[in-house]
């Protein structure tokens, strides 16, 4: 039972190659078992016309397998193709030859004669057989050191001019293959036996190869190979070249040159294409998941977003409400004037955080704020606090283009808010039009502000490092121990004062 079964999966597996034999198979049995209806010579004119029409279209479909291996090779880097595309260039050059040279054509270069058909015939066949058996070693995707597409081609050139020389002068070097009114020499039978025989092994071989890119290729192949065996057969045993047998050899070969550019074809152009078209199937299955996950991370981007502004938002608030506390428990004791000056700095440091977190909710930018914009806004806020009574205070500010993180800001807006309300509050007691500059530039990874007014300038033995109060021993503090910065203070005439820091001592957060 066992061995009906297995016997009945080989059959099945097969069928399309038995199809095929029972194909190439009836015709010569015909021929053979009722000779009186099926076999006859034809005139030379019918059969002229006949052949050159098979042969220009094993000609061309040798020309197409060509073209199919050699120009697709650069995009699908097909060793085997291209191997066979080269190899069936010289075939169809011979091939064309062979029809030139045929009896009943006009002579090509030297007189035509069966013989010299027959022995383009048989370089052209045995090329074929050979060209099929040397590809099963050419692996589609090896890179090999000989098999490149110039050397190829100049090689099949090469050789089909050989074989030119040989039978148009040359061809008493070669023995006959066709006398006439004898028929077929037995050097030509044994060629053909020899053909039939390397084409039965390359059969056997192209079974078990590996390098198919279909069942579908893998088909073609084999068929092809079992055609071409029963085309050299019938051409093995012919006695005229306008016979019977001749017709259904050529038809044969037709049908193999056929099936041969279909494998060709499914290696060189549709498998490719159809790995492609794959791919973009692929790729379109994952760009539109990517569109899903794209809108996803967008919608939690932009909650997050509105979550960071929230924040500031409300951070600056609870700053403010700091503030209002502070001022509603300073309105206790209105007659000190420490306590209502402690407040009134605090009210000012409060306000200067405050408006980082303003620009930054403004700016739409959560890192960074612009720094003529953050600068300006607190010389506002500055001038609103501190207005001037009865003099006249310019303030000119120069400020380079960029922008500073908010760890770098807000520092920045404390030194600065001190040195100015200082200026506001104390430089200009006698009523004298005070002049203050403001210079911000930036320079690679350095940032420079300077600050300078035309006021009083410090007391007479003013010394930094001795200051008990806040004020600038505090901006000091902030310059060099926060902002990893250079702060020189000059204080005789007028206030200078020169900071230096770097711009990338933080990173971006958002």
């Amino acid at each position: 039972m066992h061995l009906n079964n297995s016997f009945f999966a080989v059959l099945k597996s097969n069928y399309l190659y038995l199809g095929v034999v029972f194909f190439c198979f009836s015709p010569l049995l015909l021929v053979s078992a009722f000779p009186g209806y099926f076999y006859c010579e034809y005139e030379i004119g019918y059969f002229l016309v006949f052949h050159n029409v098979t042969e220009i279209f094993s000609v061309i479909v040798s020309f197409s397998i060509f073209g199919l291996g050699y120009f697709s090779y650069s995009q699908s880097r097909n060793a085997h193709t291209l191997f066979l595309g080269v190899g069936f260039l010289v075939v169809g050059l011979i091939d064309f030859m062979h029809a030139l040279g045929y009896t009943g054509m006009p002579d090509f270069i030297t007189q035509n004669s069966g013989n010299k058909s027959s022995q383009f015939w048989i370089f052209s066949r045995m090329i074929t057989a050979m060209v099929l058996f040397g590809a099963i070693f050419i692996k589609p995707q090896e890179n090999y050191r000989l098999v490149k597409k110039y050397f190829l081609l100049f090689f099949a050139l090469l050789l089909a001019f050989v074989v030119f020389l040989l039978v148009i002068f040359y061809s008493e070097w070669i023995p006959k293959t066709y006398e006439q009114g004898k028929g077929l020499t037995n050097f030509k039978k044994n060629a053909e036996f020899v053909i039939i025989a390397l084409l039965f092994f390359s059969l056997m071989i192209y079974r078990r190869a590996t390098f198919y890119v279909s069942k579908r290729q893998r088909q073609y192949y084999l068929s092809a190979f079992i055609v071409c065996i029963f085309s050299e057969m019938v051409f093995a045993v012919y006695t005229s070249v306008f016979d019977v047998y001749n017709v259904i050899g050529h038809i044969y070969k037709i049908g193999a040159f056929y099936l041969i550019y279909k494998a060709v074809f499914l290696a060189a152009i549709n498998d490719p294409y159809e790995k492609l078209i794959q791919s973009n199937r692929l790729l379109s299955g994952e760009i539109e998941e990517n569109k899903v996950y794209a809108e996803v991370i967008r919608k939690s981007l932009r909650e997050k977003e509105s979550l960071v502004a929230e924040i500031f938002h409300r951070t600056k608030n609870s700053i403010q409400m700091v503030r209002s506390i502070l001022m509603i428990q300073a309105s206790d004791f209105p007659d000190d004037k420490n306590i209502q000056a402690i407040v009134e700095d605090t009210s000012i440091k409060i306000q200067t955080m405050s408006l980082v977190h303003d620009h930054l909710y403004a700016n739409k930018d959560l890192s960074e704020i612009p720094v003529s914009d953050y600068l300006n806004s607190l010389v506002v806020m500055v001038r609103d606090t501190y207005p001037p009574s009865g003099a006249e205070i310019r303030v000119n500010i120069q400020v380079g283009e960029g922008s500073l993180l908010l760890d770098t800001a807000v520092p920045l807006g404390l030194v600065f808010t001190e040195v100015l309300s200082n200026s506001f509050k104390y430089a200009f007691p006698d009523h004298k039009v005070g002049e203050i500059s403001i210079l911000f530039s930036f320079q690679e990874n350095v940032c420079h502000f300077e600050y300078g007014d035309n006021g009083v300038g410090l007391p007479v033995g003013f010394d930094l490092l001795k200051e008990k109060k806040l004020g600038l021993s505090l901006a000091k503090t902030i310059a060099e121990k926060q902002m990893r910065g250079t702060l020189s203070i000059d204080g005789t005439q007028g206030f200078r004062m020169k900071l230096s820091f770097p711009s990338d001592l933080y990173k971006r957060r958002v």
